[in-house]
């Protein structure tokens, strides 16, 4: 309990920084570790061990997708210029994101995710709570956010750190698949159509086009047993 009050306190400490420009909330998470350090251990601890409906877990997670939220950098600078506030760096922000991205891609992390997804989907729909219907729409954006993360371009000349971030979406499909989030994914879209699924259809739609773009179409296609690595 003392730990979910964490939490919570957290998740209201982050929407400060709704009126805040600067986005002070957000550089203090990321200057003490607050996601690395903190959130990714509590998910594994709970939604990790079997404790599928953990309010801990879900608390996780419902934060993590608030500090992965993409940054619409253009907007941010438009709003900046339209008040002649030229004393804010949003470098800091996106690359915390880069390291978000690769903390929430840690073994385990994704199999936890679906841990609090799939009980709220396999009740049946006439028990099935908004409170539900809630978590699975958090996850499923923590996965847009995700994709949503660009990796820097290769850099033959960078760090090993700077190599580890240019991979970073890879590194995001072959986790979706292991964890079988993809299947999941391919259900929802499959289902377009059925009351069930509709709500989510944009958003899982979005994941796709994000995962997938810059790839050609005849890549997509192509034998993937007869392509060279």
């Amino acid at each position: 309990d003392e730990c979910h009050g964490c939490l919570k306190d957290l998740t209201k400490f982050w929407r400060k920084d709704d009126t805040d420009d600067d986005r002070t909330v957000a550089r203090i998470f990321w200057s003490t570790g607050v996601l690395s350090n903190d959130l990714v251990p509590i998910l594994l601890e709970t939604a990790g061990k079997g404790l599928v409906e953990d309010k801990r877990a879900i608390a996780c997670a419902d934060l993590m997708t608030a500090m992965t939220w993409p940054i619409d950098l253009a907007e941010e600078l438009k709003e900046l210029d339209d008040e002649l506030d030229q004393g804010t760096d949003y470098t800091q922000l996106l690359f915390a994101h880069l390291n978000y991205k690769e903390a929430l891609l840690r073994p385990g992390v994704f199999q936890a995710l679906l841990g609090i997804t799939l009980p709220c989907l396999a009740r049946d729909p006439k028990e099935r709570k908004e409170r539900d219907l809630q978590i699975v729409n958090v996850v499923l954006h923590l996965i847009r956010n995700l994709a949503f993360i660009k990796d820097p371009p290769p850099n033959m000349y960078g760090s090993a750190d700077q190599a580890e971030f240019s991979m970073l979406q890879t590194k995001l499909v072959k986790r979706l698949s292991e964890s079988h989030f993809t299947d999941l994914l391919l259900t929802i879209a499959s289902n377009a159509g059925d009351p069930m699924f509709t709500q989510w259809n944009n958003v899982v739609l979005e994941i796709f086009y994000l995962l997938f773009r810059g790839i050609k179409p005849s890549s997509l296609a192509a034998d993937q047993a007869k392509v060279s690595v």
